[in-house]
């Protein structure tokens, strides 16, 4: 699987994105997102980043992902690691 530039700046977006008084306002669709992302590594399918690396374990696609959105783990009601919630 290959995530396309286009698709990183999707996802760039929505980390970007702010509302009233500068808060995220779209960060649990990013999560979902990078949840889906995370879902397929861990299933056995390498997910190539356009412009990046490739990742094929968790630990390397954490690694990208809180590289990239680092805000997310301290500001994010819900976290990428977390199917739960």
């Amino acid at each position: 699987m290959t995530l396309s530039a286009t698709e990183l700046a999707e996802l760039d977006a929505l980390y970007a994105a702010r509302g009233d008084f500068g808060r995220p306002n779209q960060w649990d669709g990013l999560v979902e997102a990078l949840r889906r992302i995370r879902r397929t590594v861990e299933s056995g399918v390498p997910v190539e980043v356009e412009g990046g690396p490739t990742l094929h374990t968790w630990e390397e696609f954490y690694a990208w992902a809180h590289g990239r959105y680092h805000a997310l783990e301290d500001g994010a009601d819900h976290w990428i690691g977390d199917d739960v919630s």
